[in-house]
Formats: C-alpha cells, structure tokens, sequence
C-alpha cells in the first residue's frame, strides 16, 4: 500500500484475488441467483452451485418462473460469499450471461452427481439411485451462468492494509472482549 488508509469510503481497491475467487468456489457450493421479473423487478434466490469449466452450473425445474425469466433476459449475476467457509470475508459477485438448456438429459445427468457430491447428497449407491430417480426428470433443466465480469471484496485486503496504516484495535474487530 502507498499510503496510509484517510477513510473507508471507497473499498473497491480491497479486491479478492482470481486464486482467491477459486478456492472460495471451491469452498461453497451457495449462490444467490439474481435474474429480473416482466415487470423489470430484481428477484435473486439462494441456489446450491457447481463451479465447472469457468461456468456457474445450477438445476431446477421449467415449473419455476426463474427459467422462462431467465430465458427471455438473460442478463443475470451470481452473488457468492464466504459465510460459513473458512475464509473470512470473500465476496464476489459475478455479473452473467445465464443459457437454459432445457430437454437436455445428458446435460442433467452430468450434473446432478456434481451436485449431490457438492451438498453430501447420496452419500452411498443406493441413496445416489434414489436421488438421481427423483431429481432426473422431464421438467429439470439445467441453467449455465458464464461470468462477464467480476465485482469482488476481501476483507484480508482491508485487514492488511489497517494493520499497514498502523490503525490500532482492528484484530479485535468482532470479538466479544
């Protein structure tokens, strides 16, 4: 860092790292799909995700009206945080392209194992037949999100760069003492 912090009115210097932004993907499989209704209202819905070939990769089905949404405007983002992981304070937020690829089976059966294997679901053979039998149906489709851009934060930046303009007390931040 240049020069010492003066205020804390702009944080977007405070940038998660593109190996920063991989291990948080790795580390979480929960997203916040963010699309826009027919009325032009931003809607988001808390998703789990598989983050593969650079692509975000989530499953529903053609009952939800996030894919007909999705499909007539597919301008959308992808809010990811580090909450419950082991890093502290990442968050990134990916503005995206989202493709319905609806009807496509083996496009579905690439990745509801992807999936299962990222939430502990179908931890065995038998539960992994019972889920792939009540998941792997007609209706599902698959939505893949391709980033444009990523907006990003990471606390460990800012944590650095307090302790670099020597501001006293911020390790403390959050603890109960």
């Amino acid at each position: 860092m240049d020069q010492p912090l003066r205020d804390l009115d702009d944080v977007s210097t405070f940038k998660l790292s593109a190996a920063g932004r991989e291990r948080l993907f790795a580390l979480t499989n929960e997203c916040v799909v963010c699309w826009t209704n027919s009325s032009g209202w931003p809607v988001g819905m808390p998703h789990s995700f598989v983050w593969s070939d650079g692509k975000f990769w989530v499953h529903t089905t053609t009952r939800r009206a996030r894919v007909k949404a999705l499909t007539a405007r597919p301008e959308s983002c992808i809010v990811v945080t580090s909450k419950g992981t082991e890093m502290n304070g990442a968050m990134v937020t990916a503005k995206t392209r989202a493709t319905v690829h609806h009807g496509d089976r083996e496009l579905v059966r690439w990745l509801l194992p992807l999936f299962f294997d990222r939430t502990g679901l179908g931890p065995d053979p038998e539960s992994r037949a019972q889920l792939m039998e009540l998941f792997d149906t007609p209706a599902r489709v698959v939505i893949e999100f391709t980033p444009v851009d990523f907006f990003t934060y990471s606390s460990a930046e800012l944590d650095d760069a307090m302790a670099s303009s020597g501001i006293d007390g911020w390790e403390r931040r959050g603890s109960s003492a």
